[in-house]
């Protein structure tokens, strides 16, 4: 384990930093307990250190949503500060363009061959996980660690990696058998254009920040689905 997380030290996890890691990527617009969550559960059941990853663009979503990069990467980064375990990478918003999981993991086995890499995914994210950009190189080089919401999402998610199984013999996927809260990114950027109270779904600093900043208040930053 890293340890810093003092007033000199930072969270920040170099492009050359060697090691075993679990990475949990995503829009983090904005992230909220239901991540951190994730991370901290990864940590307890594995004893590994988690890299929030947050990405630049991807295909699936509609990026005119996302508030500033530099908005992103201090509420990760404020987050990572609390926890000794936790750090944050900037290397997927510095690429630019859409993000690919590959060229991430391939950046990573580069500076490290033999280092494991834990992939932290919801439970939904299953059903296309063996259809993403050169699937069965990441199946060769990263387990994942799904999560579920609750009973019936963990059923289907068993029946997911049975399924991705019997076609990818390569697969390597770990279900975690504890639930998150049902806490979503859209859910908050809602509240926050209906003046409804996003309390108990991030930290109060965060929250603090941005309220100060007045973040989701536009109409650029819309409601589109995301985590």
């Amino acid at each position: 384990m890293k340890i810093k997380h003092n007033d000199t030290l930072d969270s920040y996890y170099r492009d050359d930093s060697r090691g075993d890691i679990a990475i949990l990527g995503g829009s983090f617009n904005p992230i909220h307990n239901s991540h951190i969550e994730m991370a901290v559960k990864v940590h307890e059941k594995f004893n590994i250190d988690v890299v929030l990853m947050p990405n630049k663009s991807t295909y699936y979503k509609d990026n005119k949503k996302f508030v500033e990069d530099e908005h992103r990467l201090w509420m990760i980064r404020r987050v990572a500060s609390e926890y000794d375990y936790l750090f944050y990478s900037d290397m997927e918003i510095r690429r630019g363009g859409v993000t690919h999981t590959i060229d991430t993991i391939r950046e990573l086995k580069k500076v490290d061959p033999d280092r494991k890499i834990y992939f932290i995914i919801g439970g939904d994210s299953l059903k296309w996980v063996d259809n993403w950009i050169e699937a069965d190189e990441l199946f060769d080089n990263v387990t994942y660690i799904a999560y579920a919401r609750d009973d019936d999402n963990l059923d289907n998610a068993t029946n997911e990696i049975k399924r991705i199984k019997n076609g990818h013999s390569n697969a390597h996927i770990y279900l975690m058998d504890s639930f998150v809260a049902p806490i979503s990114s859209t859910k908050i950027r809602e509240n926050i254009n209906s003046g409804i109270s996003i309390k108990n779904m991030l930290p109060d600093y965060l929250e603090e920040y941005i309220l100060q900043n007045r973040l989701y208040k536009e109409s650029k930053y819309g409601t589109s689905s995301d985590d």
